[in-house]
């Protein structure tokens, strides 16, 4: 039987209530398991954006590194991607997270959980608005949280390169595991059925060229047998609402290879690319119009122009109106809205650089 120790910290001794989320602010969340019977607390690395936030509090993303990073490093390959988000990067127990053979037996999705939870409380937080972004082991662990939590403030769930494994859906129906994982149990220990709640969207990135997740689905390297990507992404579609058939090939291009699956007008979706075990341009670019990230427009929003491509002659706007105002803001090559022709509508020409995808 786990047992489980949570403390939180700040650098005063007010309340959560009375705290704004900063650069600075220490969340502090220790859990014992057998590994660690006298407990161990997760390093947090946080990143909040500048100024003052907008009504309603800032969206908080929390970032799950892959298997042997950690949140340090997680938190500077977002900050430009989701500029208006406050970013949140624990990091895991020997740099993994617990999904079936990884070092760490940690009870990871009670952390996430926890910290889901704490993060509401701080004043300038949107409560309703915490999303989370894994990667590798840690979309492993998204998918279990999107699984195991009950949170309706977490409205939002993106699961890059790595799909749903067997132990995750199984005989019918999701699961959790009722104790520590193995690769000696039958599915790793997921043996509880577990009914996901309604009113989350979910965001599943993977690529046909995967060497370490198969897309297909199958035994991999990790310890894990997977379900196919596409068919990961129509079950929990299902689990949203969705009761129409499964979506097949070859699905709709957007750019760079990639593939849209929409379901739900675009609650759920699977993209599929070539990208290996990482994502190229078009997936990283989806990642801020799907969370609807205040400051960044979708990829065609740059194509000023109209010309089905973002390249120069969008460049040649910018340069010449840079330092003049937009009226209304928005409006012409005004990109993320101030009110001004500056470096961040530069940035995001520079950014989406390409063939426009229609998103």
């Amino acid at each position: 039987m786990l047992t489980f120790l949570s403390t939180l910290a700040f650098g005063t001794c007010q309340l959560a209530e009375a705290q704004s989320l900063t650069n600075g602010t220490q969340i502090e969340i220790t859990e014992s398991w057998s590994q660690e019977p006298g407990g161990w607390t997760y390093p947090m690395s946080i990143s909040v954006p500048d100024g003052p936030a907008p009504d309603g509090g800032h969206p908080v993303c929390i970032l799950l590194h892959g298997n042997g990073g950690n949140g340090q490093g997680t938190i500077p390959q977002f900050r430009n991607l989701l500029p208006c988000h406050a970013l949140v990067a624990p990091s895991g127990y020997q740099s993994s997270w617990d999904i079936c053979a990884e070092q760490s037996d940690a009870p990871d999705v009670a952390m996430v959980g926890e910290l889901i939870t704490r993060l509401q409380g701080f004043s300038n937080v949107d409560p309703d608005r915490i999303r989370i972004l894994g990667f590798s082991n840690g979309s492993a662990l998204a998918n279990r949280v999107f699984i195991e939590n009950d949170n309706p403030g977490l409205d939002a769930v993106c699961a890059v390169v790595s799909q749903l494994t067997e132990g995750q859906y199984h005989a019918g129906s999701f699961h959790r595991p009722s104790g520590t994982t193995s690769p000696n149990a039958p599915f790793c220990g997921y043996d509880t059925p577990k009914v996901p709640i309604a009113g989350r969207r979910y965001l599943s990135i993977c690529n046909f060229n995967d060497f370490v997740i198969p897309y297909d689905g199958g035994e991999s390297g990790v310890g894990a047998t997977f379900i196919s990507a596409p068919l990961a992404t129509f079950l929990i579609a299902q689990t949203q609402g969705y009761d129409g058939p499964q979506l097949t090939s070859p699905g709709e291009p957007i750019g760079e290879g990639v593939f849209k699956y929409d379901y739900l007008d675009g609650g759920v979706v699977h993209l599929r690319g070539p990208a290996g075990h990482g994502m190229n341009g078009t997936e990283e670019q989806f990642i801020p119009f799907f969370l609807e990230d205040c400051q960044v427009a979708p990829a065609c929003d740059s194509d000023v122009d109209d010309d089905g491509i973002v390249g120069g002659s969008d460049l040649t706007r910018v340069l010449a109106e840079w330092g003049e105002p937009a009226v209304p803001p928005g409006s012409g090559v005004d990109l993320n809205g101030d009110g001004i022709i500056s470096g961040q509508d530069l940035a995001q020409i520079l950014g989406f650089w390409g063939p426009c995808p229609e998103l």
